[in-house]
């Protein structure tokens, strides 16, 4: 059970072990948020009042970070606009950067990526199609759903190819095998000044696995799969930007 007090215009929770003992609290200085899937509707359009809560965070002082499969273009002109103070983790993990900073910050290669890649086209053919133009992207292959995920790892796993192979729900990720979510997140953090478990994290795939395990509270809205809600510390009732809302009015207590 969480219990909530304010203090100084920030939010602490309190956790109690079995309703009796005080566990441990918490303050929040970050939310590190997916974008596709959870800041969206189900037809992939922004949720209008989830770009309001993000906002009205800000106004708080609460740093937003998105952390997402996208490319770093995107996601870099999507918070220019939202007018998020935070980095942005791209490429699920494997770039970081913030407008101002001369270079991003590359955290993998796609040197193995590139070779998965061409050995799933030589293995299924036409089958497996580029999710997008590769060019923006620094150290993943994104190809689209056609084939799933279970099969890509296996005969990847089969031809010796290690990559970290992950699934957004709107693609498939072919990742350096040291990158993850989790990576990003906390590289991200440590240039705001704060530590993983002082952020509080919400995605809704696959790929949000390691975010959620990373930060110190996880949500997993109720469009996740059931492999991702088995590790969060929360599932929200609603899905997509309704569910995002939820998480955020529930926790910062924004209206």
């Amino acid at each position: 059970m969480l219990v909530d007090y304010c203090c100084s215009g920030k939010l602490y929770f309190l956790e109690w072990k079995d309703g009796k003992d005080l566990k441990a609290y918490r303050e929040f200085h970050v939310l590190v948020t997916d974008v596709d899937g959870t800041l969206t509707s189900p037809q992939n359009r922004l949720h209008l009042p989830a770009v309001e809560a993000i906002r009205k965070l800000e106004e708080q002082g609460i740093h937003v970070v998105f952390c997402s499969g996208n490319i770093l273009c995107s996601l870099l002109t999507l918070g220019f606009y939202l007018g998020t103070s935070g980095p942005v983790v791209a490429e699920n993990g494997g770039v970081i950067m913030k407008l101002g900073w001369d270079i991003p910050l590359i955290l993998g290669s796609k040197e193995m990526p590139l070779k998965a890649f061409n050995m799933l086209r030589e293995t299924f053919g036409e089958r497996i199609k580029e999710a997008g133009d590769q060019f923006y992207r620094f150290t993943d292959i994104a190809i689209r759903r056609t084939i799933d995920r279970e099969t890509i790892v296996n005969t990847l796993n089969e031809a010796g190819i290690k990559v970290n192979v992950l699934d957004s729900g709107y693609a498939i990720h072919l990742c350096d095998v040291n990158v993850h979510k989790a990576i990003g997140v906390r590289k991200a953090v440590e240039t705001l000044g704060y530590k993983s478990e002082e952020a509080l994290g919400i995605g809704d795939g696959q790929n949000d696995i390691e975010l959620l395990q990373e930060v110190g509270y996880g949500i997993a809205l109720n469009n996740a799969p059931q492999i991702l809600k088995d590790v969060a510390d929360y599932v929200t009732e609603k899905s997509y930007g309704e569910g995002f809302v939820e998480a955020v009015e529930k926790i910062f207590r924004i209206q």
